[in-house]
């Protein structure tokens, strides 16, 4: 017969078990409605939809330490942050320290005797109108653009070399105004009004130079975009591909989809490549059809000139000569800024995000959009 005591022991087990089940039930319930909380409450705000204005602005100008207020470019590393200026050369500053430093063709600190050839003095900055910076892992490469003769190309500041700056030559004159850089591995491609000029960071001396008679689209380089297999370059006659160790070009105009001959900046986006034509119109790439297509944003400035592209986590960010267009990549969303909303000018150059922040260059200094306090 069976054994009634084994079946008040077995019940008496399965109650015991199905209340610490019950138990673990709620406290998983809990503990999911206690992140849900969490995430709607801190996390969610700050990545999805458009800022929450009235919006809080710091501005830097040559009054709180800028060596010009013509701001081309913007850099960030770590807690430093790099301006390149027009005339002022480059200003350094330094977050953690709140201290700026000024490097110009006259180096670091200053050289006191001008010998009537300052541009060609070895450690300095190679001229004093900056228009790009490209950070890079040991370095930062600053690019600036010469009018006359014997200045003008690239540079590059390494904080644990002495000397901590080195310029090179301008490759026969073919790299001397510098609009782009583009750091790809122990290569770096350089951007000019004359071409594309190729440099081995290893033996640090130009390795090519391609121009429209290699099939480049346009001479006038403004924008680099460095892939695994393929470097794009958009130019003064469009956007061009070059597949990485061969020689065969791939060129886009309005044949494919570019309703604007000049094209001034490009993106990633994700796993897109974005693109901004001069006119303020903007792109996106097909793979598919190995064509483009044009984007409409629905923001007030969508007709203002682009002057660059920078993209966030959350945001892509389109510099123009009327303001700031912003598109919001969770929610898709267009925004406007501009000074009405806090910026110190309405023709921006430039943007880089900081921890907390998104600085924006100008013509009358840099501003610094808080986005946590």
């Amino acid at each position: 017969m069976p054994n009634i005591e084994n079946f008040r022991i077995i019940g008496h087990n399965l109650t015991i078990f199905i209340e610490k089940g019950e138990e673990m039930k709620r406290f998983l319930l809990l503990s999911i409605l206690t992140f849900c909380f969490l995430f709607l409450t801190f996390w969610a705000p700050c990545v999805a939809g458009p800022l929450k204005k009235p919006l809080s602005f710091q501005h830097l100008t040559q009054k709180e330490g800028l060596s010009s207020n013509m701001v081309f470019s913007i850099a960030i590393q770590g807690e430093e942050v790099w301006y390149g200026t027009y005339e002022g050369g480059a200003t350094l500053y330094d977050k953690a320290k709140k201290i700026y430093k000024h490097y110009t063709t006259k180096g670091e600190p200053a050289i006191k005797i001008d010998d009537g050839d300052s541009i060609r003095w070895k450690n300095h900055l190679a001229y004093n109108h900056v228009s790009v910076i490209t950070p890079d892992t040991d370095r930062i490469w600053f690019g600036t653009y010469f009018y006359g003769f014997g200045g003008g190309g690239i540079s590059y500041y390494h904080p644990q070399k002495s000397p901590q700056w080195k310029t090179f030559n301008t490759n026969d004159g073919r790299a001397k105004k510098v609009n782009a850089i583009g750091v790809d591995g122990e290569s770096l491609w350089v951007g000019s009004e004359k071409g594309l000029s190729l440099l081995d960071k290893k033996t640090e001396g130009w390795k090519r130079f391609y121009s429209t008679q290699d099939g480049l689209s346009g001479n006038f380089v403004n924008s680099i975009l460095i892939e695994p297999d393929f470097v794009w370059m958009a130019t003064s006659g469009g956007i061009s591909r070059l597949p990485k160790g061969k020689n065969i070009w791939k060129s886009y105009s309005q044949k494919e989809g570019l309703t604007e001959v000049e094209i001034k900046a490009l993106v990633k986006v994700g796993q897109r490549i974005w693109a901004g034509g001069i006119g303020g119109n903007l792109f996106e790439y097909d793979s598919a059809s190995d064509r483009w297509k044009r984007l409409e944003p629905t923001d007030s400035l969508k007709n203002g000139g682009i002057q660059s592209i920078a993209v966030t986590k959350e945001k892509v960010i389109v510099s123009r000569d009327n303001g700031v267009s912003l598109y919001d990549l969770p929610s898709g969303q267009w925004e406007a800024l501009t000074m009405a909303d806090g910026l110190l000018s309405n023709n921006v150059f430039c943007a880089a995000e900081d921890k907390g922040g998104i600085w924006f260059g100008t013509d009358k200094g840099a501003s610094r959009l808080i986005l946590n306090p």
